[in-house]
Parts: structure tokens; sequence; C-alpha cells
């Protein structure tokens, strides 16, 4: 069907055929059974009517009186209120004794060729003149009085019946039918037009609400109250992405807000470190020491717009990775033994246990286990432990940061990898980071199509990450 065809016009269309199809269809059966039954009633009376002459010619011996020709007469008078009967009575020879015909109509072609005599009795149809004819032959015994010989003799007794009658019946049912036909066409595009039409009220409703939905406006949602089964599906998919769009905006609004909330700081830090220098003479070594701040605020701000940009790129499948095998229980050691000054300076102590072989990016996997390491550490109290833990099955590799600390509120899980969120109200009120860490950290397991996870209670916070085991 063409493409420019509109669905409903499209439904209609099919509608129509279906419904034509099943009419067509009636229509055949209905036909074939009208000329099956016509065809039973006239082989009925051509049949009595061969028993009619039968009996009549057996009459007719009886009396001894009759020949071919006054039987003739006698069977067309017996014949004269059938219009469209055809008798005719021949011998084995092909011998025309006696022909019976309506007035003005000439036999059918009834004497042509000679039926095979073992075949009787012979039932034949056939067109002649544009009309159709039915016809049964049979054989009947006649005595010496009618044949003129010394002994009974078999003759031929074939009857024919114009069928014209009933044909003409059959041919007003098929005008009747064409008609109706039409009429059934018309209808059914037009029934089909409209429950089509309303059939799919609830696609003009989406396509109206998708119209509606604008950034500011991302609340409408489309009801599966009044919409038909087969539509429930896309209904509820339109939903569920206006839902998603919905988190999206409110999340890139939350994120534009974040932005502007935490680059304001170190910016304003510059300008006041910078007027303040400025306000007055001072000698090299006071210019010197406002230089290395503004340094430290400008390396904050560049190590912030990285991570964005980084995560930018994560969000865009945009990473570019260096996969390689790799032993975890290495990777794990060489972090511990560059972040071991950082723990001494906190007294806590390191410990890692378990191995196990992984396919990754070592930069990558070093930078995500980077940010758990240095959070476990900077929320550990001082004597306490950050245990890193591998375990491994047949379904992949898990690992876990655990170290003892204040508890996150359960509440607050879901928010921790969010960017810029961060729970130090709960924890501890000073931190340096940029609040992206974790969010980095879950963006680089995500794209080794793994996962991570946290649960905290008053005695330890646990970060569990977990990646596929590899295939072989």
């Amino acid at each position: 069907m063409s493409s420019y065809l509109s669905l409903t016009t499209r439904l209609s269309l099919m509608f129509s055929i279906a419904m034509l199809a099943i009419w067509g269809l009636v229509s055949v059966v209905l036909m074939q059974s009208l000329e099956h039954h016509f065809a039973r009633q006239d082989e009925s009376d051509i049949q009595s009517k061969i028993i009619l002459t039968k009996k009549f010619i057996a009459s007719q011996q009886q009396s001894h009186e009759q020949d071919w020709s006054t039987l003739k007469a006698d069977l067309n008078n017996m014949l004269s209120g059938h219009s469209g009967y055809f008798l005719l009575i021949r011998d084995l020879k092909g011998k025309e004794l006696a022909s019976v015909h309506p007035t003005g109509r000439q036999q059918p072609g009834l004497s042509q060729g000679m039926p095979d005599y073992d075949s009787l009795p012979l039932q034949e149809n056939w067109v002649e003149g544009g009309i159709r004819y039915r016809s049964i032959t049979d054989r009947v015994t006649v005595g010496s009085a009618i044949t003129g010989l010394n002994t009974p003799n078999t003759v031929l007794v074939r009857v024919a019946l114009d069928t014209s009658y009933h044909q003409h019946f059959i041919d007003e049912i098929k005008i009747g039918l064409a008609w109706l036909t039409g009429g059934i066409a018309l209808i059914s595009i037009l029934l089909g037009w409209l429950a089509s039409r309303t059939g799919l009220k609830p696609l003009r409703s989406l396509a109206s609400l998708s119209a509606r939905v604008t950034a500011n406006k991302l609340g409408h949602r489309l009801s599966l109250a009044k919409a038909p089964s087969e539509l429930h599906g896309p209904i509820q998919a339109f939903n569920d992405m206006l839902d998603r769009l919905e988190g999206s905006f409110q999340r890139l609004t939350a994120f534009s807000s974040d932005i502007a909330h935490e680059l304001r700081t170190p910016v304003n830090s510059l300008m006041m470190q910078t007027q303040v220098a400025l306000a007055q003479p001072r000698n090299a070594e006071e210019y010197k020491e406002v230089l290395y701040a503004n340094l430290e605020t400008a390396e904050r701000l560049a190590r912030m717009i990285g991570e964005m940009l980084f995560l930018a790129k994560s969000e865009q499948g945009q990473l570019t990775m260096q996969p390689a095998p790799l032993a975890l229980n290495d990777e794990l050691d060489e972090l511990i033994e560059f972040f071991e000054p950082l723990a001494s300076e906190q007294q806590v102590r390191l410990h890692r246990q378990g191995q196990a072989p992984l396919l990754g990016d070592k930069a990558m996997l070093q930078r995500a286990f980077s940010n758990l390491l240095t959070n476990a550490i900077r929320y550990t109290p001082a004597q306490g432990e950050v245990r890193m833990t591998i375990s491994s099955d047949k379904q992949g590799t898990t690992v876990t940061v655990t170290n003892p600390g204040p508890a996150i509120p359960s509440e607050e899980w879901p928010h921790l990898f969010d960017r810029f969120y961060r729970v130090d109200h709960a924890r501890q009120p000073i931190t340096e980071g940029t609040g992206l860490g974790l969010a980095i950290t879950q963006a680089i397991i995500t794209a080794h199509h793994g996962t991570i996870a946290v649960h905290s209670d008053a005695q330890e916070t646990c970060f569990s990450v977990w990646f596929p085991a590899l295939k072989s």
C-alpha cells in the first residue's frame, strides 16, 4: 500500500477488503447452492417425466392398437402442459421413432450421437444457442403392438429440459448481489473509516500532547483509561519518555545551577585575592603569596572543568578506552602504595585481600578506585582501617572498599553519584573535593559494563563495584 496513505485510510481499506472478501465468499457459496439445488430439481423433474413416459408407453401397449405415429400424438398431448420439455424416442440403431417438443421449438441436438448402452441412464448438460439444457437418457422395452415386430424391442427415451426459467432467476440474483456488493463496499468503507477514526483517537491525542510538550511543560501525561489495549504499549512508552525527559531537564537545570554555584566560589576567591593584592603597594614576597593562592584556586577550577568535560564525554559515549588484561590485586596494591603517605598522615591503615583478573582500561580504573580510596581515607577516623576486598565467581568480579566512620543516611544513597552532591553535613564539615569524584567513578564503572552501589550503617560504609565475568 502506498506510503502516502494515512493510517485511517489504510485501516478503512483493509476493513472494506476484508468485508468484501467475506461477502464474496458468502455470495459464491450462495450461488453454488442455488445452482446445485436447481440441478437436483431439474434432474428430479426429468426423471419423473421419464417414469411418466415409461408408464404411458406401458399403458398404450396394453391396448394393442397404437403405433409410433399415434403414440407420438398421445405423448405430445401428455407433455403439452409442460413447456420447456423435449422428448425423443429412438431405437438402438439411432432411428427416430417419436419426437415431442414445444410449439415453435426444435429438438436441441438430442439426436446427435448414440450413448453407450452400458452407461444408461445417462445424464448430460450442455449449452446450445445460449441456452443451457439438461437431459437424461434411459431405455424402455416396448411390445410388438407398437414396434410391429413379432418380439418385444428396446428403445431409448431421452428427455431434455430448457433451464432458462431458473437461469433467468439466477441471473437476476447475480445482478442483485452485484448491486448489494457495491452498497456493502460503500457501507464498509464508511464503517471502517468511522471505526478507524474512533480507534485512532488516542494517537491523535498523543500527537496533540506532543505538540504541547515544551521544556517548561513536561508534566502532561496521556491517560490509559479510555485507550484500547493495543495502544497501551505505545502510550506507556510515550509517558515513560516524558518521565525521562522531565527527569533529564530537572537534572540539567540542577546541574546548571550547581555549575554556577561551584564555579562562583573559586572565581570570587580569585577576584577577592587579586583585589586585595592591588588595594595597596606590596613587596615581591607578598605578591608571590597571592599568586600561589590564585594558582591553587585556578588549578581547582581547571580540575573541575576537566572532570565536567570527562562526564560530558561519558554521557555521549565518547570516552576513549584502551582495554587490556589486568590483575586487579596488582593495580590496587599500586594505589595503596601511592596513597600510603596520605593514610599515614591521617593515621589510617590500608589493607587489600583477594585477587582476580579483569579486562579494562588501566588509567580509568585507577582513577575510579582512587576516588573511592580518597573518600575512604578522608572520612575514616584515626587508627581506623580501610579494607579493599576482591572476590569473583562465575557471574563476575566484585571489589569492595570499606571504611569505618559516620553513617550516610539511606535516603541519600541514591544521590551520592550525582554531580556536586555532598553529604559533608552528615559526615565531616570540611572537604576539598569538587563533588564530581563519585559521578566520575560511576561513569568509568558503567563504561566497563559494571555497576556500583553503596551501603552505610553506624559501623562502616561500603562501596561495592561489580564487573561482569571475562568471556572466554
